[in-house]
């Protein structure tokens, strides 16, 4: 009897456990977001002079605590090319509140009349997180 094809089909096996283990390990990091911080997804093309601008209903439900890019597909001054940003809030107290971003022009007073509206709830515990209406 050989022991290479056993030997073989041993690392195999364990390599595909390898895998599995990490694909979940993945699966459920992505799954366990903060739940006491939202985070809204913003797209906006390089070379363009708009840029998202948030207003919270009300401000004693939701506050802002940061933002930051999460992709920038402007290598090398690619006009046009997408930069998402994560937009950050977090819950202050229990109750429900709009977050409203608009895409306003960063040279004159004007928006392109792009208008995005999040029904936002914050719970007892403080938890964050977008209701549908």
């Amino acid at each position: 009897m050989k022991k290479e094809p056993i030997i073989i089909s041993i690392i195999v096996i364990l390599l595909i456990v390898v895998i599995i283990f990490i694909s979940i390990k993945s699966i459920m990091k992505n799954n366990t977001i903060n739940p006491k911080e939202l985070e809204i997804t913003k797209e906006i093309n390089a070379g363009i002079p708009f840029k998202w601008e948030y207003v919270i209903e009300d401000e004693s439900i939701v506050k802002f605590e940061k933002s930051y890019v999460i992709r920038d597909d402007n290598k090398g001054g690619i006009v046009g090319a997408s930069i998402y940003t994560n937009y950050v809030f977090k819950g202050l107290k229990e109750g429900t509140t709009k977050i409203t971003f608009k895409f306003v022009s960063i040279t004159e007073d004007n928006y392109d009349g792009t208008v995005n509206v999040y029904n936002v709830k914050v719970d007892k515990d403080l938890n964050i997180y977008l209701i549908e209406e």
